[in-house]
């Protein structure tokens, strides 16, 4: 004879089943299982075939979803579609939980886990840091490198290092023996040499991209229900997460103060001394990158005492990557005939960004720049870099500037434009090849542009800058023109010292992406003659407001 729970109807046994469980996202389903094995008949009307939608609501319980709607552009998704997700990501957290790597699995578990990052404004992030995603993450950096020669490992690299630089926290990484945190610079430097073929995800112009489908590697047992069936999705740079990882471990160490300096800019002036003071190199040690895993931990701790002007002015944590995102992704069903910037949004560089550089070893040596090598040279030194942006876009129907390129390097480099007041509200961008001049606008503070239009339907992004003054003393006085490659938001900038006397230094040119829309990263090189060998490195800079244009 049925139980008397046997008998009640399906749509009350779900509820049972769903209120079981402890409501809090990071709890397990013991409770679940507990009720599925009390007999076969509550299993099978349990099960995850049969009522798709208990697991569909408890993935909305337990993990974000905002985030993937919106780039989805549609606000629904099929109870089995959430049903298998759940399960799919349930199975990685308990292989990160235990922290193993399977060469079967690393790759499926790397895809999860870094899109579950990309698309969190919490809930995942939770569920990741409870699981243990950290030491897990610097467990595959270590054995992708012992497993050098395993198939796939250009994409399990990329995937680990990504994962990495958005899972690890400054207090992770100084707590880690001195001994480890160099074995994971050694294991980073080969791909922070700058190498133009790790730089960029594509060197096509929007119009060629050809998106590839990575379904087969992102997990082969994935239905046709995939969470991701409306994207197709290419792995994603591995020279910026590189960069971006060796300036936070290399901060765990802080720069030493030359103790021969003078104290202020004071003393420095009244012995008149050039350059910088301690004081200008204690500045320096005191700024680090920001890590997307130290701003969760400051969220958490917010909730408890909100700032509610404030937060309102905080974009999602999830909108901080969707530049990110759309470098990696093409979707399938988009309109043929709408344009909308999406890689990069006008106004994410503009302000005041402060970091450092590094000169890489010559590529002339026989391990610069070789990630099979077992030894690389290490960076010659590391300097404080300053920079304040504005940026100017131009709309429909006037023509954008002309692309440059330049041997090298992969982005639009700018060499000869000057600028012009047209009007209040417009500036004239003139080429210097051709003398022909082009009418842009200048994007506000607050994120909009002169004449009001939307920033994402812009033609193109000129970006102008200079050496705050505060810091020409200490460290020169440079100006900055660039571009913004608009189909995946690769950044170039060319730098050139102000005024008629050149310090030495040349024209250097930046190459990079943002990071969260908080660190502009990658590398830089100098504009030598042909067949002469220049030099170049690495750079990280963070912008001193991080909220800034949150607008976006």
């Amino acid at each position: 004879m049925p139980s008397h729970l046997e008998r009640v109807p399906l749509d009350v046994l779900t509820h049972i089943a769903f209120f079981t469980i402890d409501p809090s996202p990071t709890s397990p389903l013991d409770a679940l299982l507990h009720l599925q094995l009390s007999c076969r008949h509550i299993h099978r009307l349990l099960s995850l075939e049969s009522c798709p939608q208990l697991y569909a609501r408890i993935f909305r319980e337990k993990f974000d979803l905002g985030g993937h709607a919106r780039r989805e552009r549609r606000c629904t998704k099929t109870t089995s579609c959430l049903a298998y997700e759940l399960r799919v990501r349930r199975r990685v957290l308990r292989r990160i939980r235990l922290s193993q790597v399977h060469r079967r699995y690393i790759l499926g578990d790397l895809w999860t886990t870094y899109l579950m990052l990309l698309e969190s404004d919490g809930l995942n992030e939770q569920q990741l840091r409870a699981a243990g995603v950290g030491d897990w993450a610097l467990r595959v950096l270590r054995e992708c490198h012992s497993q050098t020669n395993c198939e796939g490992d250009g994409h399990v690299s990329a995937l680990a290092v990504s994962v990495a630089s958005l899972v690890l926290s400054h207090n992770q990484i100084s707590s880690m023996p001195v001994g480890d945190r160099n074995h994971i610079l050694n294991l980073l430097r080969p791909y922070t040499i700058p190498v133009p073929k790790f730089l960029s995800t594509n060197d096509r112009g929007p119009d060629q991209l050809v998106p590839s489908d990575i379904s087969d590697e992102f997990d082969a047992h994935l239905p046709h229900t995939s969470y991701y069936s409306r994207f197709t999705i290419s792995t994603p740079n591995l020279l910026t997460p590189s960069v971006f990882l060796t300036f936070a471990f290399l901060e765990a160490t802080p720069l030493q103060i030359p103790p021969h300096l003078p104290p202020t800019r004071t003393v420095a002036i009244a012995t008149e001394r050039q350059g910088p003071t301690m004081a200008d190199f204690a500045a320096v040690t005191s700024r680090k990158t920001p890590l997307v895993a130290d701003s969760f931990l400051q969220s958490q701790c917010r909730e408890s005492n909100t700032d509610l002007a404030r937060e309102r002015q905080r974009p999602s944590r999830s909108a901080i990557h969707d530049e990110a995102f759309y470098r990696i992704s093409r979707h399938l069903h988009a309109p043929v005939d709408a344009w909308e910037l999406l890689a990069y949004i006008p106004g994410l560089l503009t302000g005041v960004w402060e970091g450092c550089y590094m000169v890489a070893p010559s590529t002339s040596s026989p391990s610069a720049g070789s990630p099979g090598a077992d030894v690389c040279q290490d960076f010659l030194c590391r300097q404080p870099i300053q920079f304040r942006f504005e940026e100017y876009v131009t709309f429909s129907p006037w023509q954008p500037m002309p692309i440059e390129t330049q041997d090298g390097f992969d982005g639009h480099v700018v060499r000869n434009i000057s600028a012009s007041e047209e009007e209040s509200t417009k500036i004239q961008f003139s080429d210097g090849n051709t003398a022909k001049t082009y009418h842009y606008e200048p994007v506000r503070v607050s994120g909009a542009s002169e004449s009001g239009r939307n920033l994402r339907h812009a033609l193109d992004v000129v970006i102008t800058g200079e050496t705050p003054r505060r810091f020409e003393a200490a460290w020169g006085s440079y100006s900055f023109i660039g571009r913004v490659r608009l189909s995946d938001g690769l950044i170039s900038l060319t730098r050139k010292p102000k005024g008629a006397v050149d310090d030495g230094c040349g024209t250097w040119v930046f190459e990079g992406y943002l990071h969260s829309r908080s660190t502009f990263a990658g590398r830089w090189g100098t504009l030598s003659a042909f067949g002469q060998e220049g030099i170049g490195g690495i750079f990280s800079v963070s912008k001193t407001d991080p909220i800034g244009l949150s607008g976006h």
